[in-house]
């Protein structure tokens, strides 16, 4: 060997030796707990955060430098509350492929990871710091530092996490709930590697609603080039949720192929891909349901479409009734402007078990496609319907030409027709027809058709802005006569319900099996305004005339501006809103109703079931209520009412009648009780009456009835809630007639016949109060015999006091009675 090799070769032995030894020291010596307040003051100042490390820090250099963490917290941005948290981290990294700008990690490894992530609507995230450029801007960092950082490249030997939790809420994606990772395992991530991946977690969303297991495994491959977007596939892919989400109960979803994405063009691809669906949805049980997908390739860029062999197949079950679908689309071939294809064809039914069961048919097929890649049609689209069962049947189909663009996705339907027929034992017979076209797409939606239905034509019109959380619908529909018989069944005789005429028990409290609760949250659901106008409107039992309705709907409140139109004989103009809470019991509605020339007793009728007064005239309330059902929002109500009536009558006692009977009545002195009869009637010329509402109790004290022979006034209450009246009625004798009875009622006029109207809106009973009423008879009686007597005795007085005196000295006569004396005597009757 010669003399300078050797020695060359001691002297990098030595320096070697060196090395080896100076960096021995370097580990043995260097202590990276010193630096934790370095650190956690760095955090402070730099980014805004408190920064804890309760563990110790362990650092090796050679022949990797290996980090490993425990008890870390990190806080949220310029707050104390918690952003992230660990148990215990490593991180080992390579430390020659650094020398090269080379990122080549060893192993990453975590446990007991919790980590919060929120995202607002303008897209402002609470990471937003940390991923920000340490320079004060990143233009000014020299050109070949961003050069040199570009060069870097990415390569992870493995990944072994376990215990993490990440609760996120993103408003951009619409996503609230939490991730859990109970284990991810990965082999070698890097630029062309491709790599077995392992996760099992769990997903629990409050939105979209969803509590579902995961598991997922595969080979991950990808594509991470330095000046380009990364791309990503997937082989051997088998995914699975189970769990409940998506609105579907007892779901479990799994997933199996090959799937890609080009991070450079943004094109998607998938082979051999198949999805099994199974789950339980509006009472239908899915099993064994299937999409499969041969391939499917998406190439914006290329403006191409490739699909072959797309097979869609549901079964299902629905207590005795059976589903079956199917949809067939053999091939699709987009490319540019040229495209070519095979015609779609499929069929639904769903049949049920016994010889009156029921069974609904539908088919539905198209020809060839055309078109381009940002337009495709699909013309003479054809669905049919036929269906049967229980005495009812549907028939139809509709025609349209399906027009589809891939991006954005838009969908619309052109030259749209539709005819379909109902029938049903319990309702009238109802043919629609209807022929229009309506868009949606990502961000909107509209629409435009005209029709009949049983002849009757109609129009509507609408918009719909999709892109917000709320959609936005602005809506327009006008009917020339709009009959809804046709979609409410008349209830069989005696089948109502009523609570009137007996003891209300637990089942009709608020809230009990016997109540009705109200919802009004599917007001939050949508915004916009509405505007329908209807020549006749009859939904029984009411019937309208010119009904307009014109209301807007915003963040769960339902504001309407004008509910008018002519009804019950006259005309009426309500405004009214309804508003929607988290809690059901702070639900409000009001209500602002003026009504004119209409007939109290049709409109009492239709609303409250009640055929208690007559009469035609004017009605005004104003009220609001609140509450979670019925029973409560009869109970909350609250505001003021009051009408106005003409030739009207109080139904379930004949007055005058009663009245005749009094002299009978009064010698027994005894109250009389008497139970309504729908029969008899009191007729008035005019009555008029105003309530103060509170808690569902109406109050009135100054009710005015008027008819030729009787003034009626009186004062008491109305219990809505309760359905029961308790009200003191004061009938006054005017007049008589000349008729019979007329003499008898001649010894009650003036007098006050009390009437005590007490019971359920049903059954209310009236009680002729005729102990008071005897009592006023013998006081107007005795005031009338003192008045006589007191007329007499004056005239006594008086005619004493115009006689002769008596003569002076003329004591031996007898002696003359003193008139004042004799009149005052007769008065108090010695």
């Amino acid at each position: 060997m010669p003399v300078w090799l050797r020695r060359s070769l001691i002297a990098l032995a030595v320096l070697i030796a060196l090395l080896v030894a100076g960096a021995a020291w370097l580990v043995a010596s260097f202590d990276p707990n010193r630096y934790k307040g370095l650190l956690i003051d760095w955090v402070r100042e730099n980014k805004q955060r408190t920064l804890v490390i309760d563990g110790p820090i362990g650092l090796s250099v050679f022949p990797r430098l290996e980090l490993t963490l425990q008890g870390v917290t990190l806080s949220e941005h310029e707050g104390p509350e918690p952003f992230a948290s660990l148990k215990e981290a490593q991180l080992a990294v390579q430390v020659m492929p650094l020398l090269k700008r080379e990122l080549a990690i060893d192993r990453v490894a975590a446990s007991g990871v919790r980590v919060v992530y929120t995202r607002n609507a303008k897209g402002e995230s609470n990471i937003d710091d940390l991923l920000a450029a340490g320079a004060a801007n990143p233009a000014d960092a020299p050109a070949s530092e961003a050069q040199e950082g570009a060069a870097l490249r990415f390569d992870v030997s493995g990944i072994e996490l376990s215990d993490l939790q990440a609760d996120v809420k993103d408003e951009v994606l619409g996503i609230d709930g939490r991730f859990v990772v109970q284990t991810l395992e990965t082999g070698r991530l890097a630029d062309g590697a491709e790599s077995p991946v392992e996760f099992i977690g769990r997903a629990q969303l409050k939105q979209p609603a969803l509590d579902a297991a995961i598991d997922l495994s595969g080979q991950l491959a990808l594509d991470l080039p330095a000046d380009a977007p990364a791309s990503i596939g997937f082989t051997d892919l088998k995914l699975s949720l189970v769990g409940q989400g998506f609105e579907v109960d007892k779901l479990d979803a799994r997933l199996t192929g090959a799937l890609a994405y080009d991070g450079r063009s943004g094109a998607v691809r998938a082979d051999d891909l198949q999805l099994l669906v199974s789950g339980e949805r509006l009472g239908m049980a899915l099993q064994d349901s299937a999409l499969r997908v041969a391939s499917l390739v998406f190439d914006p860029a290329r403006r191409a479409i490739a699909l072959k062999a797309l097979d869609l197949k549901l079964a299902g079950r629905s207590g005795d009734n059976t589903l079956a679908a199917m949809l067939a689309w053999p091939s699709l071939e987009v490319t540019g402007d040229a495209l070519k294809g095979s015609a779609l064809k499929g069929s639904a039914s769903l049949t049920g078990s016994g010889a009156d069961a029921q069974k609904l048919q539908l088919g539905f097929e198209s020809q060839a496609p055309s078109g381009s890649f940002e337009r495709i049609r699909v013309p003479g689209l054809k669905v049919t319907v036929n269906g049967s069962g229980g005495g009812r049947s549907v028939r139809g189909e509709a025609s349209t030409e399906l027009t589809v663009a891939p991006q954005p996705l838009a969908v619309a339907l052109e030259a749209l027709r539709l005819q379909l027929a109902f029938a049903d034992p319990a309702l009238p017979p109802m043919n629609l027809a209807l022929q229009g076209q309506a868009k949606a797409g990502a961000q909107d939606a509209s629409w435009a058709f005209d029709g009949t239905i049983n002849e009757q034509k109609f129009n509507t019109t609408g918009k719909a802005d999709l892109s917000k959380d709320v959609p936005n619908v602005q809506a327009q529909a006008r009917f020339a006569a709009l009959d809804l018989t046709h979609f409410v069944a008349k209830p069989a005789a005696g089948s109502k319900p009523t609570t009137q005429g007996r003891k209300p028990d637990k089942a009709d409290e608020p809230g009990k099996a016997g109540d009705t609760p109200i919802d009004l949250s599917g007001l939050q659901a949508i915004d916009g305004n509405f505007q329908f106008r209807a020549g006749t409107l009859v939904y029984p039992p009411y019937q309208v005339a010119d009904a307009a309705l014109d209301a807007t709907l915003a963040g769960g409140t339902l504001r309407v501006s004008q509910l008018a139109g002519r009804a019950w004989g006259g005309r009426f103009n309500a405004q009214a809103s309804a508003q929607a809470a988290k809690d059901l019991a702070a639900q409000r509605v009001t209500v602002k109703l003026d009504a004119s020339d209409v007939d109290i007793a049709a409109l009492l009728g239709d609303v409250a079931d009640l055929r208690k007064l007559e009469g035609k005239g004017r009605v005004s309330a104003d009220v609001a209520t609140r509450g979670a059902s019925v029973e409560q929002f009869k109970e909350q109500l609250g505001g003021k009412a009051a009408m106005r009536l003409t030739d009207g009558a109080v139904r379930g006692i004949n007055l005058a009648q009663v009245l005749r009977q009094w002299k009978s009545a009064v010698t027994l002195n005894k109250d009389a009780v008497q139970t309504a009869r729908a029969e008899e009637k009191t007729d008035f010329s005019e009555i008029s009456a105003s309530f103060d509402i509170q808690n569902g109790v109406a109050r009135n004290k100054d009710l005015s009835a008027k008819s030729p022979f009787l003034r009626v006034g009186g004062e008491g209450l109305i219990d809505i809630g309760k359905s029961r009246v308790d009200y003191l009625a004061k009938a006054t004798v005017t007049a008589m007639s000349e008729g019979q009875g007329g003499a008898d009622l001649a010894a009650l006029r003036g007098v006050t016949v009390p009437v005590q109207l007490a019971g359920p809106f049903d059954a209310v009973d009236y009680k002729v109060q005729w102990s008071a009423v005897a009592a006023d008879l013998v006081g107007k009686r005795a005031k009338e015999a003192v008045t006589e007597k007191a007329k007499g005795a004056l005239g006594d007085v008086l005619k004493g006091l115009g006689g002769a005196a008596p003569a002076a000295g003329a004591g031996s006569a007898p002696a003359k009675k003193d008139p004042l004396t004799d009149g005052l005597n007769k008065l108090f009757g010695r």
